[in-house]
């Protein structure tokens, strides 16, 4: 019997020292590109892009706090405005990027601290719905499945912004929430939990999951998604 599949998303662009961008690729669904918040510059968008491009791949933007330092996984102090400039910047740049190439963007996937912050404060929810709208483009909004989802779709639906809901292959749950980075286990070790967890979660009718993302930075995922591949083809 084959087994239901979910799109395959990977965060990309982020500049890793073992970069596995050109490899990964030809695997996913959808690119969610770094756009210089947490990582990414000029020279890496457009790499990334290129690489999209030939494998028809969807490219999302992936703005986060600025925040290289901490690769954007603390939460900013910032007035509204702030973040919505910054926010604007990094998306506008990748756009302009994408307009090079002749592509666009389909989605935007926040990173890191701002992808939980937005599940739990409509403000900054409100914020990033007002960036999509700034872009003049029909930008989906990727938003973790499960969560607070009530508050989520309330400010997505008052700004007509159209949601995508994300689960992660790669992360351990608690019911259906994450378990936190800073737990013991809470990001799964080996490739075979991982393929396993995204099979579940693609069979898994407990709350809607639109897309699976598999984190690039992590050589377990990397090995799962080339062993999907070979078994998705076969």
């Amino acid at each position: 019997m084959k087994k239901t599949r979910k799109l395959i998303n990977c965060d990309l662009g982020e500049c890793l020292v073992l970069n596995p961008d050109g490899q990964i690729m030809p695997w996913i669904d959808q690119a969610s590109i770094a756009c210089g918040g947490h990582a990414g510059n000029d020279d890496s968008m457009a790499k990334t892009i290129k690489l999209a491009k030939q494998y028809q791949v969807s490219i999302g933007a992936h703005p986060s706090y600025p925040d290289k330092k901490h690769f954007g996984r603390r939460s900013i102090a910032m007035s509204l405005n702030q973040l919505f400039d910054s926010l604007v910047m990094q998306v506008t740049t990748l756009n302009k990027h994408c307009r090079d190439q002749k592509v666009t963007m389909d989605y935007l996937k926040p990173h890191g601290a701002l992808y939980h912050d937005i599940m739990h404060q409509a403000p900054i929810a409100e914020v990033i719905c007002d960036v999509i709208k700034a872009t003049k483009q029909e930008l989906k909004l990727v938003v973790q499945a499960g969560v607070n989802t009530e508050q989520i779709m309330a400010s997505a639906a008052k700004k007509n912004v159209q949601l995508q809901f994300e689960a992660f292959a790669d992360r351990a749950y608690q019911g259906v929430q994450l378990r936190l980075r800073t737990e013991e286990g809470a990001v799964l070790a080996t490739p075979e939990e991982i393929e396993n967890q995204y099979y579940q979660l693609s069979a898994s009718n407990d709350f809607q999951i639109d897309t699976i993302c598999f984190h690039s930075d992590h050589p377990p995922s990397v090995k799962a998604l080339q062993h999907l591949q070979v078994t998705t083809t076969c």
